[in-house]
């Protein structure tokens, strides 16, 4: 059972990915609404989408493949 639901789980991912994060993304913040009240869940969905519009600003101003933010910090491959 545990097999047949990595490979489903795989399959949404690689066929649509948007959705699986979407869904994923609107459990978390519907569970914070419930739990901490709706003017935390708000707070919280105005941060994830500020954090999208940023990653996106991000993402449209890098000119290289191998341009990714973490390089920055971390060591290069070696291998």
């Amino acid at each position: 059972m545990r097999r047949h639901m990595l490979d489903f789980l795989r399959y949404a991912l690689a066929s649509s990915p948007g959705k699986v994060i979407g869904t994923v993304l609107g459990f978390i913040v519907g569970l914070v609404m419930v739990i901490a009240g709706p003017l935390a869940g708000l707070y919280l969905a105005a941060c994830i989408v500020a954090g999208y519009l940023l990653g996106s600003y991000i993402d449209r101003r890098r000119r290289h493949t191998n341009d990714i933010f973490l390089e920055d910090f971390l060591p290069p491959d070696e291998g």
